[in-house]
């Protein structure tokens, strides 16, 4: 690791140990969570301890990690470190007892996006009444099935789209000795005013 020589860089961040029941978890989670996903979290944590950090705001409300929260809270965890910051900085948590190249690091890594991946499940009436524009985080067809399980205002017809190519080009490679079989389909297409078929050897 580089050695700090700036002011800013010397400064040692605010840190804090507090008890987790401190912290407050966030009622109005948008991710419900699943049964496999906190069942895959449980043994994560118990097996392979806490790795990422969780984000709290000003209050030591959680903001992102509520599901972490939870089960830190029931595997009986009682304490927890806050680093303050204001955004400018990444806050990094580092394991002394792993190295990547340990199988339990590894373990840790896939478990932690295997996670991550299983446990969300969006909650359709929190997603609705938010102010936030969910427009910069997923596509319409997206929203319609979260929101309105695909039977929305915004069905594929009346999305705006990007006007469709005019042609589509398809190659297709044909053995030569067999390049008799598809003499008769081949004319067929040429027989359509809007088809062109063009044809051409390789060696």
């Amino acid at each position: 690791m580089k050695n700090s020589t700036s002011q800013n860089e010397t400064e040692k961040p605010q840190v804090e140990v507090v008890p987790l029941d401190f912290l407050t978890g966030d009622k109005e989670n948008a991710n419900r969570g699943t049964p496999r996903g906190r069942k895959m979290l449980k043994n994560s944590l118990k097996k392979l301890g806490a790795g990422r950090s969780i984000l709290l705001d000003k209050n030591s409300t959680v903001i992102a990690g509520n599901k972490s929260f939870d089960e830190a809270k029931r595997q009986g965890y009682k304490k927890v470190i806050v680093v303050n910051t204001t955004g400018d900085e990444l806050v990094a948590v580092r394991r002394t007892d792993l190295d990547l190249n340990d199988k339990k690091a590894k373990e840790l890594a896939l478990s932690d996006n295997r996670v991550a991946e299983v446990d969300l499940a969006w909650d359709s009436e929190i997603l609705k009444n938010t102010e936030v524009d969910l427009g910069e985080m997923f596509e319409p067809i997206e929203l319609d099935n979260l929101i309105n399980e695909g039977k929305g205002h915004k069905r594929i017809d009346k999305i705006d789209l990007q006007e469709p190519p005019k042609m589509i080009w398809i190659l297709l490679g044909v053995p030569f000795d067999r390049f008799d079989q598809i003499q008769e389909p081949l004319a067929a297409l040429e027989a359509e005013s809007e088809i062109s078929v063009q044809q051409a050897r390789s060696k």
